[in-house]
């Protein structure tokens, strides 16, 4: 009974105070630290109301479970995803395969930062030049990735992630995206130029979960410049109406 006064007698903290910090396994380098904030640990789940029963999907849904991800049917046909930590991914115990190139471009981007040595695989392979832009850019960042073959991008695991500039000339929206959620887990700004369309959209579904990202133009070319390791959480807003987690 006296522990349980002491206990409620003690403020709620601040949401972006430091709640604990994680430490990478230190493969390929010095264990580096994280600071995981309060905000970050309470983050809530995000519903998806309109999630098509199809193969891709379904491939996506199960690579996010085997990264850390907690998925569960809610009311109505909702799917709930509620992830792991705020950006804390569990080491993956077999390769993620997924059905859709776009899809195994996303899932390289969002395990890339992060100490985890996996392998990504797409059913029906991958667009040669996309991934040539990707392992470019995962390259600047101090990422350890390469192609195996035509159907697979293979992470070796890395202490850190560092940011970088990139020129995204030439890139698909998918390889965009990868890079922005590569960037979401890197400390610093990573940049991301010679856009050749306008990213508000995507960059407008990055910021509902909390992502900083600033957006500029020049002679009808756009410019990203993203905010690593801020407090990812679920929108305000849980009605989305995205097709895709």
């Amino acid at each position: 009974r006296r522990f349980a006064r002491s206990w409620h007698s003690h403020p709620e903290p601040p949401g972006e105070s430091t709640a604990l910090i994680l430490y990478t396994s230190g493969t390929t380098g010095l264990p580096t630290g994280v600071a995981m904030s309060h905000a970050g640990l309470a983050a809530g789940e995000t519903i998806c109301e309109h999630v098509p029963a199809d193969d891709d999907c379904m491939a996506m849904l199960g690579a996010m479970n085997a990264l850390g991800a907690r998925i569960r049917a809610g009311r109505n046909g909702a799917t709930m995803i509620a992830g792991a930590g705020n950006g804390c991914l569990l080491q993956s115990g077999a390769p993620l395969a997924l059905n859709s190139p776009e899809d195994a471009l996303l899932v390289a981007g969002l395990v890339a930062p992060h100490d985890m040595a996996t392998r990504v695989q797409c059913a029906v392979g991958l667009n040669g030049d996309a991934v040539a832009s990707l392992l470019a850019a995962f390259a600047a960042m101090g990422i350890q990735a390469e192609a195996d073959g035509r159907d697979a991008i293979v992470f070796a695991g890395q202490a850190t992630a560092n940011p970088a500039i990139h020129d995204a000339g030439g890139w698909s929206d998918a390889a965009v995206a990868a890079v922005m959620l590569a960037a979401l887990g890197t400390p610093g700004i990573t940049r991301v130029g010679h856009l050749p369309r306008n990213p508000a959209g995507l960059a407008e579904i990055f910021v509902r979960f909390g992502a900083v990202i600033d957006i500029a133009a020049t002679d009808r070319r756009w410019s990203l410049a993203v905010t690593g390791q801020t407090d990812i959480r679920a929108p305000a807003d849980t009605r989305t109406q995205e097709d895709r987690a």
